[in-house]
């Protein structure tokens, strides 16, 4: 794709982000949102402000054919996913830029809607590479956080160790997590139930290490009591070695 033709995707899914994420609201615990959280075991009082749910989300699906076909209107959860630009110079203030949405498409009970494809990334509203959803404001004064993979987890994780904890969509762009400007200890949280987590965060343990934060390597025990069907208990960790 030329310059121009990346510039003009951006810019499109830029207006359908916007679009989307204006047509949504606030997340509430009596919502298809909030039940699929709290059915996550990621219960709490107040959600953070890069969630939202839309109360009627098109699903497409792609046939076999490549014909796009609708295949209904669901409520979604949309976590915002961004990244830090510089518009003044390394020098001058962060800002955020807005670069996906997740979507992750529900039935009114909470529970995954019914396709084939429940959660999805919109396309790109710029270079996204490294992008999180900062579900908590970076704690300024002990200057510590965490990294995750997944909305639900990182909230898990984030309510059992006390401290922020940000999310990437998958395990494949963990190790491109960006952590904010000012930090100083950086706690990568692997969930013992996904192997593929491994590698990249060992990677992203190496990138925060050799700028030099304190970086510190946990594995998170995520599962239920109950083998997968609730109810969740506390995630437990254990300090491991990438």
């Amino acid at each position: 794709m030329s310059a121009a033709g990346a510039r003009h995707a951006y810019e499109v899914n830029r207006a359908r982000i916007a679009s989307l994420w204006a047509e949504a609201r606030p997340v509430s615990a009596d919502d298809a949102a909030g039940r699929y959280l709290a059915r996550s075991g990621a219960a709490q009082g107040t959600w953070p402000a890069a969630l939202r749910l839309h109360p009627a989300l098109d699903y497409w699906h792609m046939q076999a054919d490549r014909t796009p076909v609708c295949l209904g209107r669901f409520p979604a959860l949309l976590a915002l996913f961004e990244v830090d630009t510089y518009p003044r110079g390394l020098q001058g203030a962060p800002v955020p830029h807005a670069v996906a949405l997740q979507r992750i498409y529900l039935a009114a009970d909470g529970s995954l809607a019914p396709v084939p494809a429940p959660v999805k990334l919109t396309g790109k509203a710029g270079p996204a590479l490294g992008a999180c959803a900062r579900l908590a404001p970076a704690d300024s004064a002990s200057r510590v956080m965490g990294m995750a993979v997944g909305i639900a987890t990182a909230l898990r994780i984030a309510q059992a160790a006390r401290m922020p904890v940000w999310a990437v969509p998958d395990a494949a762009l963990f190790a491109h997590a960006r952590w904010p400007r000012g930090l100083r200890s950086l706690h990568v949280f692997v969930d013992a139930r996904d192997p593929a987590q491994w590698q990249p965060a060992a990677e992203l343990a190496r990138k925060a290490s050799a700028c030099g934060l304190q970086v510190f390597p946990m594995v998170a025990d995520m599962a239920s009591t109950n083998g997968g069907e609730g109810p969740h208990h506390t995630p437990r960790f254990t300090a491991t070695r990438l």
